[in-house]
């Protein structure tokens, strides 16, 4: 491993990827993190990349990992041509931060793979990374991050608040029903639940421990990540796993009329 290397991995460990030197010693070939740069987003939760100020990602086969305050480390990559993809930087098996070779990313730790859209291929990583939506604007050279796009069939936030009406989500009627999806203005995983006694909760799916998505696990019910087995109950707190040292899901206030359910997103 070269010191180039070994400095880069402390600089993100010290960012906030503190395993990303767990198993260094087990990793065979001399593979280096993708090189770091910094954006910022703009008002309504983009990151705007002029691609040439930024020659480790202008090149065909290149790669950064970039840096936005407020939101998890990003993996982008251009595979060649106007096609660019991003992903989130880290591992999702031990958290080290990963780099892009030959059309494929990999974890230079325990050598997962996975492809442009962030699959799993090999092992030893079982859950995907997370995939954001990025547009490339080839007569402007500039590449689009956009942080808030959301599923096109699940209730937008409009002015800080998502509505569900029982009339296209009866299933909410229903204790111990839920929904989820990813709502456009706020881009990242959310479930809705009814509670018994009439009452609901609306809590984010992004895990506190290193960022994975999680699923709801019908049997147990109750959210799991798959990465590392953390567990949260329907009302987002932790109750196994690593994210007991890191916190519970972030909850959103949940009411409801006769219409249906309105959560407040702030």
């Amino acid at each position: 491993m070269s010191t180039s290397r070994r400095g880069f991995l402390r600089g993100l460990a010290g960012a906030g990827a503190g395993a990303a030197a767990t198993g260094l010693a087990g990793c065979a070939p001399d593979i280096s993190p993708a090189p770091v740069a910094n954006a910022n987003k703009d008002d309504d939760g983009r990151v705007r990349l002029l691609v040439s100020r930024y020659p480790d990602l202008a090149r065909e086969g290149g790669a950064i990992t970039l840096r936005v305050p407020g939101e998890q480390n990003l993996l982008v990559t251009h595979p060649g041509g106007n096609q660019y993809a991003v992903v989130s930087s880290t591992c999702t098996h031990s958290g080290c931060p990963l780099a892009f070779e030959q059309g494929e990313i990999v974890c230079p730790c325990h050598l997962s793979r996975f492809t442009l859209q962030g699959q799993v291929t090999n092992p030893p990583a079982k859950a995907p990374l997370t995939a954001f939506v990025a547009r490339f604007d080839a007569d402007k050279g500039e590449l689009l991050i956009d942080f808030k796009a959301g599923d096109t069939d699940f209730p937008a936030v409009v002015d800080g608040k998502l509505f569900f009406p029982f009339s296209l989500y009866p299933q909410l009627r229903t204790a111990g029903s839920v929904v989820q999806g990813v709502p456009e203005g706020y881009g990242r995983l959310l479930f809705v639940f009814a509670l018994e006694g009439g009452t609901y909760s609306a809590v984010d799916g992004i895990c506190t421990h290193q960022q994975c998505p999680v699923s709801y696990d019908e049997a147990g019910r109750d959210l799991l990540c798959p990465c590392h087995d953390s567990r949260f109950t329907q009302t987002g707190e932790v109750t196994a796993g690593p994210a007991l040292a890191t916190g519970p899901l972030q909850r959103f206030t949940a009411t409801s009329d006769a219409s249906g359910v309105l959560v407040a997103i702030s």
